[in-house]
């Protein structure tokens, strides 16, 4: 309901009261701050990389499954609670929230614009009994696009919590993760893909799915994530 919206609310980051947003104009002012060109390997921001220097040494050196990586901001407070607040507190409306702030960034706008297809991480279906939705899922539908196919891609298996593993580690877990019915595959052959998910942090589960988009014929794979970990 619409006139839901236009209700106050509290500030999600410093708790101020009223709030017309999820958060008050100060903490945007602080918080959402321009953000800096990031390597198009790894989506890091790091010194040294810019518009004639998109990659980072060691995306040169090793290069991801994906053509581009996208981020929109640090995963660092107050993004890091809002997002836990979005995936583990029951507040999937955030999503919408999260788009938005996205949208404003031309490098994300114009990824989405490119792409042919936009696919989301997908949940196991244990995880999704849990959550009762698929935080990536929600965010590439707020993005408002008829692009995006929800269901192409799927989990074979239930993973164990990745948080604390290595990057090594979490590759072992996610080989053959993933998997695309026949019938669906349609939706990507040939295409360029935008791959979704809210977090990105050592980029396992993004790689473990680019490499089953590409073995099943996308063109070409770009990432897009809400925030990176430093």
């Amino acid at each position: 309901m619409k006139w839901l919206r236009a209700l106050p609310s509290q500030c999600l980051a410093c708790h101020a009261w009223p709030s017309q947003d999820v958060l008050c104009p100060d903490c945007w002012q602080r918080f959402a701050t321009h953000a800096p060109f990031r390597c198009t390997g790894c989506a890091l921001a790091l010194p040294g990389v810019g518009p004639e220097r998109p990659r980072c040494g060691a995306c040169l050196r090793h290069p991801p499954a994906w053509h581009e990586a996208h981020a929109w901001m640090d995963y660092h407070y107050p993004w890091n609670n809002l997002i836990s607040r979005w995936k583990f507190g029951q507040q999937p409306a955030l999503a919408r929230y999260a788009a938005h702030w996205m949208l404003q960034d031309a490098r994300i706008q114009a990824a989405i614009d490119a792409a042919d297809v936009l696919i989301p991480i997908p949940l196991s279906k244990e995880r999704m009994r849990e959550r009762g939705y698929n935080q990536a899922a929600l965010l590439a539908q707020a993005f408002k696009s008829h692009k995006h196919q929800l269901h192409c891609l799927a989990r074979t298996h239930h993973a164990m919590a990745q948080s604390g593993s290595t990057r090594a580690q979490r590759l072992r877990n996610l080989r053959n993760a993933f998997t695309i019915d026949t019938a669906q595959r349609h939706h990507i052959q040939g295409k360029k893909v935008l791959l979704i998910d809210d977090v990105m942090t050592t980029g396992a589960t993004l790689t473990a799915a680019s490499h089953c988009l590409l073995q099943a014929g996308a063109r070409q794979i770009h990432v897009l994530c809400m925030a990176r970990t430093p």
